[in-house]
């Protein structure tokens, strides 16, 4: 069982997983969960963040609602049963799930980088500011996953400490609901 309290799913259209690596106890139990094919990929990874960031994924995944992850014909990440998005960043796993599209991304703000550069690269707005380039970063990630009509869609913004966290979805923003793990547990998603 990961370390966090599992609700239905289905009592909001959306809940939001998160995670960190560090909080995980047992790596055994969490591989026991995983698919023949999903082991398989999972022993593949050599770095050893992105490879606990793949476990968690799926074990949250599959925790919540019981399914596991199963590849679409767009090769997204979907579930029988609804949406999934996953991101990941540094030690943190986010994992949207919902009954209709959905896209999630996470980035930790502290990082300084070209903004100006990665922007044009990326064909964002040109921006030297630093919060206003995570923003545009996280919104075109999240876009990207939510897929087509994106642009149509509820775009949400959330911080968890130096982390910012988009989300885009047809969802109204009061039926979402964040659910955390381990030490963060009580800490707040603003």
């Amino acid at each position: 069982m990961l370390p966090f309290d599992i609700f239905p799913y289905i009592m909001y259209p959306m809940k939001i997983y998160m995670s960190n690596i560090t909080d995980i106890k047992n790596i055994t139990e969490l591989e026991s969960k995983l698919s023949k094919s999903d082991m398989l990929r999972y022993k593949k990874f050599s770095n050893k963040t992105r490879r606990l960031q793949y476990l968690l994924s799926r074990a949250m995944v599959i925790d919540a609602c019981g399914e596991s992850i199963i590849v679409g014909s767009n090769g997204k990440p979907t579930i029988k049963s609804g949406f999934i998005s996953i991101a990941h960043k540094d030690n943190w796993v986010v994992v949207a799930i919902s009954n209709t599209p959905v896209g999630i991304d996470i980035e930790n703000t502290d990082i300084n980088r070209d903004f100006v550069g990665e922007s044009e690269l990326l064909g964002l707005p040109k921006t030297n500011d630093k919060q206003t380039f995570y923003k545009n970063f996280v919104k075109y990630e999240a876009e990207f996953k939510f897929g087509e009509n994106a642009n149509q869609a509820h775009l949400y913004f959330y911080t968890k400490d130096n982390y910012l966290i988009g989300v885009c979805s047809n969802d109204p923003q009061n039926d979402i609901h964040f659910v955390l793990s381990g030490r963060n547990k009580n800490s707040d998603i603003k």
